[in-house]
């Protein structure tokens, strides 16, 4: 077609033109491309409305990428330099043609048109790559939606639910070691408390509030009613002489083998149980009998191991009878309900524990903020410790909060006071000087108790609300289980229900961070320490100090070659990596652990996780977790 031809059909069809063409022509009849995708659109008009869907709608680009091929200006370039006039002219220009109805059909409808030119082989190829991008995209979504296959090492098959027995007796401990007055101040205020509750305080002020006000005083017996709360004071002759221990650290003579050790001196001797036959107060009181203690001295036994046998008689029993210890394979609990003995057969479950937890309540003089620890394997305590340490974060503001899982998941193995019950849960926080009160050590420390002691008193509740609903089904043979909680959230807390899905859209994955401590491997060691050197005329005197580079620096990592010790010489002593290339250092230089019964050093400890809804540490198939850290018994800076 010559260019006379095109401006006749241009002038007969006048009409189907767009008005920038004409506003213009007289630049774009010098412009052949232009030229030829009017042209190309006036054929476009020509074309009945079937033509231009199916196959037929192929003909226009590709008439269009061959006049598009003949020039050499591309439709980017023309539109930026023939902009001088009117934006509009560059803008008009069609892309493509996606008029939903025929040209011929509208005579004053404006036209629609969308041309492809030479780039279509260049469009395709994007498209492609978005596709595979979204589809790359939705691959990895489905991946990580997708339940991630964890190992739980040593882990027993669970057979009945640790979140469907209810927990009544709770015991509060302080003053484990004698010198940490804070957990001593704690039980003492929650002792007021009851006296207050009961109305026989003779103070003039008004009963403490409930839980709902962070800034309000908690009374424990008003706000957490299906709770029986009770204290203890662990080592009253310790805490008068403020001393962390007379002769032994308290908190590491609650293993089997050191109670069995104790049983033995004194059984042996005809001597029957004297906790149980004193009329003193073992909670508050030190009650072995003159006889026991020339038993115990003879058999070089320290004061803390005949304080311990007293308090495994109060809140346990954690040994057994020689005719317990060889049950079967499967027994039941105090409650007929079937569980799994955790030392196959070794230690069984009953007689139950009198202690449903145990609650123990330190400080440290390290910068540890407010430091949950639990023992592995405990589901009900994992996912209490993952509720508090929300509830101190959220509620009480406290950004400082970490939970520390100890490697021990046999009962047995545990040597701390908190494993004589059947759960066990421990508070540290810090830093504080040995045998000082802190008012803002005290708040936190109540605030984790007050958490835990919510998240308990919550699972209460549901169960309560569930055994409600059971028996109204029977009654009334009607299903209103699905009701209990919601037509009881207007008058009562949210119940364990509540909480678990609570918990549950706090970690989607089931998994809660955490750290590891190091398996213990020398003597009065409840986790593994980087020990340190002492001095030779004293053991409790370190021969290096702890370099000011990690001082105050708890929980964060330490790598190979970072600055570690300074000895007397002033020589800094590097970390050798002795204990992997990376650690997290915990109870950095605490006071305690300057005592040789205690296990002198500094913690070690790898980054990990948990599931909260079994209490194991979680093995990602991927390798996902931290490599643990292993102690070896020569592994020592001495």
């Amino acid at each position: 077609m010559t260019k006379r031809a095109l401006r006749k059909l241009v002038q007969t069809k006048r009409r189907c033109i767009p008005r920038p063409l004409l506003r213009h022509g007289h630049r774009h009849r010098r412009h052949p491309f232009v030229f030829g995708a009017a042209a190309i659109s006036l054929l476009a008009t020509a074309l009945p409305s079937c033509a231009l869907g199916g196959g037929g709608g192929n003909l226009i680009p590709l008439a269009f990428a061959a006049s598009a091929s003949s020039s050499s200006s591309s439709v980017g370039s023309f539109g930026s330099s023939r902009r001088r006039s009117s934006s509009s002219s560059a803008s008009s220009l069609p892309f493509g043609i996606s008029s939903k109805r025929s040209i011929c059909n509208s005579r004053s409808a404006p036209v629609m048109m969308t041309i492809r030119g030479g780039g279509d082989a260049e469009q395709q190829r994007l498209q492609q790559q978005q596709q595979q991008q979204q589809q790359q995209q939705r691959q990895q979504q489905q991946q990580q939606a997708k339940p991630k296959q964890r190992q739980y090492p040593h882990a027993p098959i669970a057979t009945v639910s640790p979140f469907s027995r209810p927990v009544k007796k709770v015991v509060v401990v302080g003053g484990t070691h004698g010198n940490e007055y804070t957990g001593v101040w704690c039980i003492k205020s929650i002792e007021r408390q009851r006296e207050l509750f009961d109305g026989t305080s003779s103070s003039s002020s008004s009963s403490p509030s409930s839980q709902g006000d962070p800034a309000q005083p908690v009374n424990v017996f008003a706000s957490f009613p299906s709770l029986d709360v009770d204290t203890l004071l662990a080592n009253p002759v310790a805490h008068m002489q403020n001393k962390r221990f007379v002769e032994a650290d308290l908190n590491r003579e609650f293993s089997i083998d050191r109670l069995k050790r104790v049983a033995a001196v004194l059984d042996g001797n005809g001597n029957d149980d004297a906790a149980s036959a004193s009329s003193c107060d073992v909670a508050t009181e030190f009650c072995s009998t003159d006889e026991e203690r020339n038993l115990m001295l003879g058999a070089s036994l320290p004061h803390e191991a005949l304080r311990a046998r007293e308090i495994e008689a109060l809140l346990g029993p954690k040994i057994l009878a020689e005719s317990n210890t060889l049950s079967s394979s499967s027994s039941h609990d105090v409650d007929g309900n079937s569980v799994v003995p955790e030392d196959e057969g070794e230690e069984d479950t009953n007689p139950a524990p009198l202690a449903d937890i145990v609650i123990d309540l330190h400080t440290t003089t390290c910068n540890m903020g407010i430091s949950l620890i639990i023992p592995e394997g405990d589901a009900l305590m994992s996912a209490a410790a993952a509720y508090v340490m929300h509830s101190c974060r959220a509620k009480y503001g406290y950004p400082h909060v970490q939970i520390l899982m100890h490697a021990l998941p046999k009962r047995k193995h545990r040597m701390n006071l908190s494993s004589c019950g059947r759960h066990g849960f421990t508070v540290e926080v810090g830093p504080v000087p040995q045998g000082v009160l802190r008012h803002d050590v005290v708040e936190k420390t109540e605030a984790a108790l007050h958490s835990l002691l919510e998240f308990l008193h919550l699972r209460n509740l549901e169960l309560e609300n569930e055994k409600d609903a059971q028996t109204k089904e029977k009654d009334e043979g009607a299903s209103r289980h699905s009701n209990v909680v919601e037509g009881d959230a207007t008058d009562s807390p949210p119940t364990t229900t509540t909480v678990l899905d609570r918990l549950r859209r706090l970690h989607p994955g089931g998994t809660v961070p955490c750290y590891r401590s190091a398996p213990a491997v020398r003597p009065g060691e409840l986790s593994g320490k980087i020990s340190w050197p002492t001095d030779p005329t004293n053991p409790n005197f370190p021969a290096v100090v702890v370099h000011k580079s990690v001082q105050d620096r708890d929980f964060e990592p330490l790598r190979v070659g970072d600055p570690l010790f300074l000895s007397l010489d002033g020589k800094v002593i590097p970390y050798d990596g002795s204990h992997g290339e990376e650690v997290h250092l915990i109870f950095v230089n605490e006071g305690g652990y300057y005592y040789a019964s205690s296990g002198t050093g500094i913690g070690v400890a790898v980054k990990s996780q948990f599931d909260w809804e079994t209490g194991w540490f979680v093995i990602e198939e991927d390798g996902g977790e931290s490599e643990e850290v292993v102690v070896d018994e020569e592994d020592s800076y001495e």
